[in-house]
């Protein structure tokens, strides 16, 4: 049976340009679509794009156009080249042409056909228009004159007024209660095939686009409802992609490092992390760092690797060289196999139930784990629960001089889209207005900016 039969799984991730710098700091060559068809929001202008130069899964044995056609198991998983999903799903991965999941490929973005049945055909599929590894369709734009009043990306916004511009602090200082956000996608976030397994807020990279959004589905990613949230109240979100990106703390050399940001995020990652990335977390919260921590059921081991959400989490706080148990709270690894409303809030006065924006009285819950605190932190508290107080679905603790929210399923925060141009309404929590998802995941945003 061929990989594509037995798993419905995905690691897509599609990264922004390092070249260039706008602005003068670390930001890199930024992007700018103005809509969902492929078209840039300028008129085409500047210099032709640069395709990437990486590997969208670097932790991935068989991930290259080397590998992936050499007729070879290069990673001796039962699985030789497109068979292998880590050839197949990789818009980094061209040589698999007609097998490969997505149309993702040169090829496949020039024939004039919808070649992945999402109703997208060509540069009109985020796959291919935002697929920063070739350079077929117009490319997302970036701002080019921060400093100045012009438009270099022709979407009406100038100066600091484009998000584009805002990760240069000195020259863009925040405004006040703005926070900087991360979310991973480096830890395999996208395993699992569509809109209830892509947590991502873009496909693009680093700096989601376009970059002055006016709606959440200008951006693609199953969490682009909630990066939109978060955009809306004037945060500045960012994606940390995997061909180039690496989770540290108190690193100098990386751009990127986790001392740069209030919050990190991490919904359902789905590979063993290596102890410097377990490192780097732990320190980022006990020095006061934010951390929003997403698991799911035991069993959704997306990709096969062996690894499921709350075996990843458990590890990192029994298996590290900073603190065992950390922060004071673990996954239950088991299958809470239920879908309901939850109504069971444990303590209705805690900021990330009634918080800044709204109150949290019922959640959904569509199949996941249970979580436990185990005493340790220096403040522990359940806020939802299954029918048994013990069995907890959203939890806060506070452990050294930072926070963390945890939550027991991931599908509570998706929108039901995907950052392949996929939509399934069935899957989108996020804008349920029954339920108050988005304002549980707002607020908890809120608290751990502290």
């Amino acid at each position: 049976m061929s990989r594509h039969a037995l798993w419905l799984s995905v690691l897509i991730f599609a990264c922004a340009p390092s070249a260039g710098n706008p602005t003068g700091d670390d930001q890199g060559e930024l992007g700018e679509s103005g809509d969902d068809s492929g078209s840039s929001s300028g008129d085409g202008g500047g210099e032709p794009y640069t395709p990437v130069d990486g590997n969208a899964f670097p932790w991935a044995g068989e991930s290259t156009d080397m590998v992936c056609g050499d007729g070879e198991d290069n990673d001796d998983n039962g699985y030789t080249d497109c068979e292998d999903f880590s050839c197949s799903r990789n818009p980094s991965v061209f040589v698999c042409g007609a097998d490969s999941v997505y149309e993702s490929t040169p090829d496949l973005c020039a024939n004039g056909m919808d070649d992945d049945g999402d109703g997208r055909a060509d540069c009109a599929d985020p796959d291919c228009y935002k697929n920063p590894f070739h350079a077929v369709c117009d490319k997302p734009r970036a701002e080019t004159d921060c400093a100045g009043d012009g438009d270099g990306d022709g979407d009406g916004a100038v100066g600091c007024a484009d998000a584009d511009c805002r990760a240069d602090e000195a020259l863009c200082p925040p405004a006040a209660g703005s926070r900087r956000i991360l979310f991973d996608q480096t830890l395999d976030e996208t395993a699992g095939n569509g809109p209830n397994s892509d947590w991502v807020i873009d496909a693009w990279g680093r700096y989601p686009q376009p970059s002055n959004p006016t709606r959440a589905d200008d951006w693609a990613g199953a969490l682009s409802g909630l990066g939109y949230g978060l955009y809306e109240q004037g945060h500045r979100v960012e994606s940390l992609v995997p061909w180039d990106g690496r989770l540290s703390f108190d690193d100098p050399g990386n751009p990127q490092d986790l001392r740069r940001y209030d919050i990190l995020v991490l919904v359902e990652p789905s590979r063993k992390m290596a102890p410097e990335e377990k490192t780097a977390i732990i320190n980022f919260v006990l020095a006061g760092g934010g951390l929003l921590a997403v698991a799911n059921h035991r069993s959704a081991d997306r990709d096969g690797n062996g690894w499921s959400a709350p075996e990843v989490f458990n590890d990192l706080f029994d298996v590290n060289s900073v603190k065992v148990d950390p922060f004071g709270f673990r996954f239950d690894e088991v299958d809470e196999e239920i879908e309901m409303a939850l109504d069971n809030v444990l303590d209705e006065a805690h900021p990330v139930i009634d918080g800044p924006s709204g109150r949290v009285t019922k959640i959904g819950f569509y199949t996941g784990c249970t979580a436990k605190l185990t005493g340790t932190a220096s403040f522990g508290l359940g806020l939802i629960a299954l029918a048994q107080a013990a069995k907890l679905v959203v939890g806060v603790v506070e452990a050294g001089e930072g926070r963390v929210v945890f939550v027991t399923d991931s599908a509570i925060a998706g929108d039901g889209t995907d950052s392949h141009g996929n939509t399934l309404s069935v899957h989108d929590a996020w804008n349920d207005s029954s339920l108050d998802n988005d304002v549980l995941f707002l607020n908890a945003i809120a608290w751990l900016a502290g």
